[in-house]
């Protein structure tokens, strides 16, 4: 399960325009999109990745045409992002991407009675509770 979710974030896909787009990509166009007016530094600290990072997948995007830049009034050091109408579109069918993955799920939890829920619910907190003990014990060992 966890290497079908890692190559799934490793695919690039299309989201509805006729290239291809990376993981990092399109979560970046959904925080310009989410975190309106805020700059590359505020941008990097939402992703938890740098400056640089973002700064690179930034002009990645305006050269595919999926956001702009701008400055703001009486700001000419600080540069800003928005979407363009590609970009939006981008992000519409990055939310179909993620609906059609929790369709399969959901009609797959639909047809189990109320002890196999429980049973596939328990399965998830324990994969879940394994994944959180494994950040727990890197984080107290970096």
């Amino acid at each position: 399960m966890a290497n079908l979710v890692t190559q799934e974030m490793e695919t690039s896909w299309l989201y509805g325009v006729d290239f291809p787009l990376h993981h990092a990509q399109v979560h970046l166009l959904e925080t310009i999109k989410s975190q309106e007016g805020v700059n590359v530094s505020e941008l990097a600290r939402h992703l938890g990745m740098t400056s640089g990072a973002v700064s690179q997948v930034t002009k990645k995007l305006l050269d595919k045409g999926l956001i702009e830049t701008y400055k703001k009034p009486g700001n000419r050091k600080e540069v800003f992002s928005r979407l363009t109408a590609l970009g939006e579109m981008v992000c519409r069918g990055h939310q179909r991407h993620h609906e059609n993955m929790l369709s399969a799920l959901r009609e797959f939890m639909n047809r189990l009675n109320v002890n196999e829920t429980q049973v596939v619910l328990d399965f998830l907190d324990a994969v879940n509770a394994g994944i959180e003990k494994v950040f727990d014990n890197a984080k107290n060992t970096a």
